[in-house]
């Protein structure tokens, strides 16, 4: 089989920009997606009541890392602290030990709330009960083409997502999506005023919602029926 599978012209477009023997023709493009029924069957978790809640779910790679967010948190909890008492960050998964240590040098104790390793349904319902979901993408070698998978479960939650990303396909993802907020991954002034910005759209109601084309087509179902098309046509070949 030929085809390149991944789903995006502006995806497309990249990968034809990066490797120059693709052409448009070879590329069909079939992202990671989520199943619909995962957010049927999600336990429902309440909101801690006024308060905006960020949600990180999965664990901190190689290529990932909380401190340049929590960095960001810091200079909030000092220059407004009036908001960051509004602030809940939430990390399911593995938050690992170093980062733990960070939290604690940062004083930051009281806005944390780690739920641990959970099962998959229950790691659903949690990004379900958040008001924002956030992810990072740190600078590496071939970083560019990295598309972490969370990202569309972010979207089947219908989430507005904070990406701290660099150029590359998770940023093209994000634009795609719409409704998130994209700034580099380790530019502390610009996490720090863009969770400012998010908070105000949230405590007047206007945070941004996707459309339901957007998030519709990474529906598992479609995108299986996309790859059995493609492998229809190749096997015609």
């Amino acid at each position: 089989i030929d085809a390149i599978i991944v789903t995006n012209r502006k995806i497309k477009e990249f990968l034809i920009k990066t490797y120059p023997f693709l052409t448009f023709e070879d590329i069909t493009i079939i992202p990671h997606g989520y199943d619909e029924e995962d957010f049927v069957r999600a336990e429902k978790f309440p909101k801690p009541g006024n308060k905006m809640v960020f949600m990180y779910a999965g664990i901190f790679l190689g290529y990932s890392t909380p401190k340049y967010f929590l960095k960001a948190f810091k200079e909030i909890t000092i220059e407004r602290p009036d908001i960051a008492q509004n602030i809940e960050l939430h990390f399911v998964g593995y938050l690992r030990k170093e980062n733990h240590k960070l939290i604690k040098k940062l004083k930051l104790e009281e806005f944390i709330f780690d739920h641990g390793y959970v099962d998959h349904l229950t790691s659903v319902g949690k990004i379900l009960s958040a008001d924002v979901l956030w992810f990072m993408i740190d600078y590496r070698k071939n970083i560019d083409s990295i598309l972490p998978g969370k990202i569309y479960e972010y979207v089947g939650a219908r989430k507005p997502i904070l990406g701290c990303v660099p150029e590359g396909a998770a940023k093209i993802a994000l634009q795609e999506y719409g409704a998130s907020f994209i700034c580099k991954p380790d530019d502390i002034s610009e996490i720090k005023n863009t969770i400012y910005k998010i908070y105000e759209l949230f405590k007047n109601n206007k945070l941004p919602v996707p459309s339901d084309d957007i998030v519709n087509k990474y529906k598992r179902d479609v995108l299986t029926e996309t790859l059995v098309k493609v492998l229809q046509s190749k096997l015609k070949v």
